[in-house]
């Protein structure tokens, strides 16, 4: 009995030895955490060690896929929870809207018109490639695709019109 216990530790090692390295990664890319990441395949292994008849498994490692799989789940759920339980129900009123304010909506209006007058000032190629990138968020690539341009130019233009705003803001 003590040689087939033997083997049968000497399985489990080679597979652990095999599998933790594959499991911390998968955690840590499910959690971006290191230290849980160790937690979890640990516990993991316990679990498929738990199972009891894992030597009987087709596939040990589809199984202890699995394990992993659905602890990420309740890991990701008991987290939902706690989150939920956490966070506090708006006292009455308080999440009524506010009325406008006045002097807010004069700011937002002076702040408005600065920006026009900054950006008024910038050459039509290079104001359009900055509102793309600035407003439309597409990245460098997708605007020297879309403006048949290269990506040279692209930066080129986004450079100069971050000069030039930042010297017209005072943000030197």
């Amino acid at each position: 009995m003590d040689s087939t216990s033997d083997r049968a530790d000497a399985d489990f090692d080679s597979f652990y030895r095999a599998e933790i390295g594959w499991l911390v990664r998968f955690f840590r890319r499910r959690l971006g955490d290191g230290s849980e990441a160790q937690d979890l395949a640990q516990e993991t292994m316990l679990r498929f060690v738990n199972h009891g008849s894992a030597s009987q498994l087709a596939s040990p490692q589809a199984y202890l896929r699995r394990i992993a799989s659905n602890l990420a789940l309740d890991r990701a759920k008991s987290a939902s929870h706690r989150l939920a339980q956490l966070t506090s129900p708006l006292i009455e009123g308080l999440d009524q809207p506010v009325g406008i304010d006045q002097h807010q909506i004069v700011e937002s209006r002076e702040e408005l018109a600065q920006w026009e007058a900054i950006l008024s000032k910038l050459k039509p190629r290079t104001l359009e490639i900055f509102l793309l990138s600035r407003v439309d968020g597409l990245s460098y690539s997708q605007i020297a695709v879309h403006l048949g341009t290269t990506i040279f130019n692209v930066k080129w233009h986004m450079s100069s019109a971050i000069r030039h705003v930042a010297r017209y803001r005072g943000d030197r």
